[in-house]
């Protein structure tokens, strides 16, 4: 495998869910979702739902399929996020849907309530717009918590580095050898049995305790070390900066940063996975969010749609979608160019790089010798 297509396929998974792709049928105005700007029958077959006879085709015809809008997300989990819940949302318009007349006496008739069922393009557009508007809430939220968890981490270590310099590493240190004595004596008298003795309840409850004070001691030793090496940090700094004659106390950089065991689960609560500082849940925004229509009107679908999301004009676009690094076409004879595969006018190039070789070829001066060599003639005779 090439370098160059290797680094094709690694920027392709990279941005695997980053981009989204919407196609519609012109007639039924049916809706899939692609990952992929090119539509894979295999995969985008599946969403379509039964909606009566002759509604579920064998292929997806490119002729009866045109691009609706093309999504692009700030990060690809957040594109995938999105994709998830679209489908979800269209197949609950497509299985629990209102009756269109609750006045009527009966049910529109089954070939227009399968038309119903497939119509589902405006119900697809307002559906995108209320997802950006949830991710957008959710991210303001979770942007929050995170900050109101640093504010908690950071009000920990430093009530633990304050402890820890008062002498209350060593106090904390006997805590846990009585507290280990306790739990051994409780198990041994356990072990004995009698009427008295504690019960596995008890136990459990000592050994939970147990857990929380190694924990703070852990806590404690990292704090005060996360504490000193801020203070011996600034301090170099200061004195570089005394050396330069630049010396400033608000150009000291004091940063402290928690160290991994202060983003450790309470103890009692379960930890379904592992995150470090560095490892935060991803904030999903509607900032960077940027939607790019074949036809703008159909952005009125929706009623309300995130002030951060940037509208844009796809250009001119055939059975696929346009290409989402390249910018707009805006006329069919550019459209028709970007059309031509690369494959092909790769060769064209090669030809035309080959006959100009040619042609300097045969431009070459030759000597008399040479030509006396190859034709057999005098060159004075060819002169004369």
């Amino acid at each position: 495998m090439s370098s160059s297509k290797s680094e094709r396929l690694a920027k392709r998974i990279a941005d695997h869910g980053r981009h989204l792709f919407v196609y519609h049928q012109i007639w039924t105005n049916q809706v899939i979702y692609s990952l992929e700007r090119s539509m894979n029958n295999n995969q985008v077959l599946k969403q379509l739902t039964f909606a009566g006879k002759k509604t579920l085709p064998s292929a997806l015809r490119k002729d009866m399929w045109r691009p609706l809008l093309t999504a692009t997300f700030p990060s690809p989990s957040q594109g995938l996020a999105a994709f998830r819940k679209l489908r979800e949302l269209r197949m609950l318009h497509e299985h629990n849907w209102e009756h269109p007349d609750p006045e009527a006496r009966k049910m529109p008739e089954k070939k227009q309530r399968g038309h119903l069922i497939m119509d589902q393009k405006a119900n697809s557009i307002a559906d995108l717009a209320w997802v950006l508007r949830h991710q957008d809430q959710l991210g303001l939220k979770k942007q929050q918590q995170h900050q109101d968890d640093q504010n908690r981490i950071r009000e920990e270590l430093l009530a633990l580095a304050k402890e820890a310099e008062e002498g209350g590493v060593p106090l904390l240190e006997q805590s846990l050898k009585d507290q280990e004595a306790a739990v051994e004596k409780m198990k041994k008298e356990q072990q004995q049995g009698g009427e008295d003795a504690p019960s596995r309840k008890q136990i459990g409850e000592g050994l939970l305790a147990l857990k929380a004070m190694r924990l703070r001691y852990q806590k404690m030793l990292a704090a005060h070390e996360a504490i000193n090496l801020a203070k011996t940090s600034a301090l170099k700094q200061s004195e570089a900066q005394e050396a330069r004659g630049t010396a400033s106390p608000d150009s000291v950089d004091l940063t402290i940063e928690p160290p991994e065991i202060f983003y450790h689960p309470p103890i009692g609560k379960t930890q379904h996975k592992k995150r470090s500082s560095g490892q935060q849940v991803p904030l999903y925004t509607a900032d960077g969010v940027t939607i790019r229509w074949t036809n703008p009107l159909d952005a009125e679908f929706a009623a309300e749609w995130p002030a951060a999301v940037k509208h844009d004009f796809a250009g001119l676009t055939r059975h696929t979608a346009a290409p989402v690094d390249e910018e707009p076409v805006f006329y069919a004879q550019d459209l028709t160019m970007r059309n031509i595969s690369y494959k092909y006018q790769a060769l064209r190039d090669a030809r035309a790089a080959r006959s100009e070789a040619t042609e300097e070829q045969y431009e070459e001066e030759i000597d008399d010798a040479e030509y006396e060599r190859l034709t057999g003639k005098s060159a004075a005779e060819l002169r004369a």
